[in-house]
């Protein structure tokens, strides 16, 4: 981030202020309208990328799809708050352009969903740069790459393990419906189990790399420490955020470990008697389909290509329904079951709600005591009360409650009252075995 930001800015409060989020994050059906036109200048339909307000019209009534006419003034409306982040108007070619901010919001938001599909480039990234800060041998050719080279290249390690997270999620989604028997027959099963496996299998050989590659940084800066502030402290930064990078891969990782059950789900499911024999079925029939083919007196089996599935018979039960009468042949009457309540049980629950309810009232009652001498004195010796309490009340768990609460309420009320604590024991002859620290409340104001 740029020093130069005012210190007064603040970011939640700006947003939160009146339409200033919706101009930023147009509603959905304004924002496709946007996309659509991105996608046409990045086709070249627009001559100098520039656009009419037809042209925008026409996108909005492309994404509403809507049996409903809108009226004009809707649609300029939105054009006239897309006006404040994302479109420009030239007044005299009357024609609408992209602000900046249309272009980082569309170009972002494709390149996020394109990395869900293509290969990650993690490890280029991480090859590149561990090549690159073995080659630096000076101090001054070491801070250029930590403030250079590494920095740039921070943006784009997160975005390439966002895309790496996002294509594990997809593989693993993929292989849970990959295994699902009941809505696929056993060769796509197989197929998309392959595809499943391969993708893991490319996944962990990027992760591999990416962890390797994070080490061997992190071991050539540790043989180029110094004692040159600066350089330390950019040192320290790389050394951060390469632990933020592990930890995401460890994140991944652990996302891995989800297609094992799937794999052995799978092997389950194969290895059940049913399913060999179905195996078994559909082995015999790709060998009747298949030719052998001889070629310099090695002889090949040639599988077929295009086969219809083949039908497998199932045997329908048949069941006989008997309907059975209710008014000839009446339920039992049920015998009902009468519970005789237990008194001696009842008066104990009841003398122990009533103590209970007499000890909360009397820990209010001290508290009461408590604050109306500080109010009364400006202060009161806590460790003496302390022992007052029990005195009186014969319990040491209201003592200890009441003093817990007055701390409690003391500290949440800090600017009214200060608690002083002495490290020396307050004690009492009456009690042996108690002691705590000697405390005074004072009250402020």
């Amino acid at each position: 981030m740029s020093n130069s930001v005012n210190p007064n800015f603040n970011f939640i409060k700006i947003l939160n202020e009146e339409k200033t989020y919706k101009l930023l994050f147009p509603e959905r059906e304004i924002g496709l309208a946007i996309v659509l036109i991105y996608e046409k200048i990045m086709d070249g339909v627009f001559e100098d990328e520039k656009f009419t307000e037809k042209d925008l019209h026409d996108a909005f009534e492309t994404i509403y799809k809507t049996n409903v006419r809108y009226p004009k003034e809707v649609y300029s409306s939105h054009i006239m708050d897309l006006q404040e982040y994302f479109l420009d108007y030239n007044q005299e070619s009357q024609k609408y352009f992209f602000k900046d901010y249309a272009y980082k919001f569309c170009k972002h938001a494709k390149e996020t969903l394109i990395g869900a599909f293509n290969p990650t480039r993690i490890q280029e990234i991480c090859t590149l740069l561990s090549k690159s800060l073995e080659a630096r041998n000076t101090i001054e050719e070491l801070k250029f790459w930590l403030k250079e080279i590494f920095k740039k290249y921070q943006p784009d390690l997160r975005e390439q393990i966002d895309f790496l997270d996002r294509q594990i999620t997809e593989s693993i989604e993929l292989l849970k419906k990959g295994t699902d028997f009941t809505s696929q027959n056993f060769l796509e099963i197989l197929v998309a189990t392959d595809v499943s496996m391969n993708n893991a299998q490319n996944h962990v050989k990027e992760l591999r790399s990416a962890y390797s590659e994070t080490k061997t940084i992190r071991g050539l800066l540790e043989q180029k420490q110094n004692h040159d502030n600066e350089t330390n402290e950019l040192i320290s930064e790389v050394y951060a955020f390469v632990k933020y990078i592990n930890d995401r891969l460890n994140s991944i990782d652990r996302k891995l470990d989800r297609i094992q059950p799937k794999v052995r789900q799978l092997f389950s499911t194969l290895s059940k008697p049913l399913l060999s024999s179905k195996i078994e079925k559909f082995i015999h029939f790709i060998l009747d389909k298949s030719t052998l083919e001889s070629n310099n007196g090695n002889k090949t089996i040639v599988f077929p290509n295009n086969i219809s599935l083949p039908q497998i018979h199932i045997a329908t039960p048949h069941f006989t329904i008997i309907d059975k009468d209710r008014e000839l042949f009446p339920s039992k009457p049920k015998e009902r079951k009468t519970y005789v309540q237990n008194e001696k049980v009842i008066l104990e629950n009841t003398k122990k709600a009533q103590e209970k309810i007499k000890e909360i009232d009397t820990i209010g009652n001290w508290e009461k005591y408590i604050f109306s001498e500080i109010k009364l004195k400006g202060s009161i010796k806590l460790s003496e009360v302390f022992f007052k309490i029990i005195n009186e009340s014969k319990s040491s768990q209201i003592a200890v409650s009441v003093i817990f609460n007055i701390i409690k309420s003391v500290y949440s009320n800090n600017d009214k009252y200060k608690l002083e604590i002495e490290k020396e024991l307050e004690t009492n002859s009456e009690f042996n075995n108690i002691a705590l620290w000697k405390m005074k409340v004072i009250k402020l104001v």
